[in-house]
């Protein structure tokens, strides 16, 4: 799958910045970006999602591995560590082409 990227046009937001990151509920990870955009990643998917190729192949996850021990932003991007110890780097750019919403989808 392509990542779908915004496109950053000169004198308006990166939209690949985040504004703002906080919790959706108890299961989620809210991401509002420069361009007003709000994307919500549920634990376990932004899990599956890691980078790291391992946690897209894995069968199951156990509430550790689906629970963040800390979330924090980084220059490089938003960096999770799990409840099983393991650390997810998500580059914002990526973290924005991960978004399910209907808009980024085209309904889908």
């Amino acid at each position: 799958m392509t990542a779908k990227v915004g496109l950053k046009i000169l004198g308006q937001p990166d939209p690949n910045v985040p504004k703002d990151v906080h919790l959706v509920g108890r299961y989620a990870l809210g991401v509002d970006w420069a361009d007003n955009h709000g994307s919500i990643y549920p634990f376990d998917r932004l899990r599956s999602d890691c980078a790291c190729g391992a946690c897209a192949a894995l069968a199951s996850l156990t509430q550790a591995m689906a629970w963040p021990h800390e979330i924090a932003r980084t220059d490089g991007g938003l960096r999770v560590t799990w409840g099983d110890g393991h650390v997810s780097l998500y580059p914002y750019p990526a973290l924005r082409g991960l978004c399910r919403c209907a808009g980024c989808t085209g309904g889908h």
